[in-house]
């Protein structure tokens, strides 16, 4: 029998129904409530573990330096290159060669500056670049046309470059001077410098530094050269064996490596009181000594007015205007009337 009327009666309508009270409810809310608990605590335990996941990669990606370029594509860099006007009118023999290894951003601040300086001070002298200029009376050629603008690609636009200057331009200067775009060069200290030196043998000449290398490398920015005899060695047997030359994220120690695989070395380019003539670093730093310190240089500077050598052959870690103030002063004023 049924009964109804009751305060805890929610369904009652016959005896062949069956009731449902709210003790019953309260059966099912039980029910739910782990399910909910569940449910959360699966999200959590998800949140948590893809939490883990990211942590995991982050500690244990590889965020060292990687250069996005490969050397297999070498063979494709001849046909993009272009040559300015001005660069076809240069001579193919000669004393010195120069090049300047710049980029599109620098085209209109410090390509300008080297072109209206030194650079024309060369027997031969150009900009090596990736994009054209909009003025051809510039000297210049597109040589890294197709390799990727980027800081650790450096040794390989350098690399091509020699193998490109060798190959296509001319073999039969003296030296080859390699600078960056943000240093001056007093090309007649440099030219008397190498004139007491012999182009037949494997020189390797600039401003040492000794970190990475048993025998150290010449700092990129201080400009460095070659000799006709070190060139030759480089692009016939350096530039097309990746043993003795492998890749390298820093353009002047990979160079360094390279040349160090086939017997040449850094030399002490000092002169006679012990005075650096190529500078890795601006006139300020050289003169209060802020940069060379004696982990990274292999012949220690002295400070001050001293550091400077009356045949100094270049400075880096300048500005544009600095480069052209450079110039002033030597090439613009005429000091007997002063």
């Amino acid at each position: 029998m049924v009964q109804c009327g009751s305060i805890r009666t929610l369904v009652c309508k016959t005896e062949d129904n069956y009731n449902i009270y709210d003790d019953e409810l309260d059966s099912l809310e039980s029910l739910k409530k782990p399910r909910k608990k569940l449910i959360f605590s699966t999200i959590a335990l998800i949140l948590a573990l893809g939490s883990l996941l990211i942590t995991v990669y982050l500690l244990t990606r590889d965020t060292s330096p990687k250069a996005t370029y490969d050397r297999i594509n070498d063979d494709k860099l001849r046909d993009l290159i272009e040559v300015s006007p001005a660069a076809q009118k240069l001579p193919k023999t000669g004393k010195l060669f120069c090049w300047v290894q710049t980029s599109t951003i620098y085209h209109d601040t410090r390509s300008l500056a080297i072109n209206e300086t030194w650079i024309h001070r060369c027997d031969h002298g150009q900009l090596f670049t990736s994009e054209k200029f909009n003025d051809t009376r510039i000297p210049y050629s597109t040589v890294f046309a197709g390799i990727p603008d980027n800081y650790y690609n450096l040794f390989f636009k350098s690399r091509y470059a020699f193998h490109h200057i060798y190959t296509n331009i001319s073999s039969e200067f003296d030296w080859y001077l390699k600078a960056d775009d943000d240093t001056y060069v007093i090309v007649e200290n440099l030219k008397a410098f190498l004139s007491t030196l012999n182009p037949e043998e494997p020189h390797y000449l600039g401003y040492v530094l000794k970190p990475y290398l048993k025998n150290g490398y010449n700092a990129g920015g201080a400009g460095y050269i070659l000799s006709r005899a070190a060139l030759k060695i480089f692009a016939e047997k350096l530039y097309p064996n990746a043993t003795l030359c492998p890749d390298d994220i820093y353009e002047d120690v990979g160079i360094a490596r390279c040349l160090a695989n086939a017997g040449i070395y850094p030399e002490d380019t000092r002169n006679s009181h012990g005075q650096n003539r190529f500078n890795t670093f601006s006139p300020t730093e050289t003169f209060h000594q802020t940069k060379a310190n004696v982990d990274w240089v292999k012949f220690l500077e002295k400070k001050g007015y001293a550091a400077f050598a009356n045949d100094l052959v270049s400075f880096h870690h300048l500005s544009p205007d600095e480069i052209r103030l450079f110039d002033i002063l030597l090439y613009r004023v005429d000091r007997k009337q002063v």
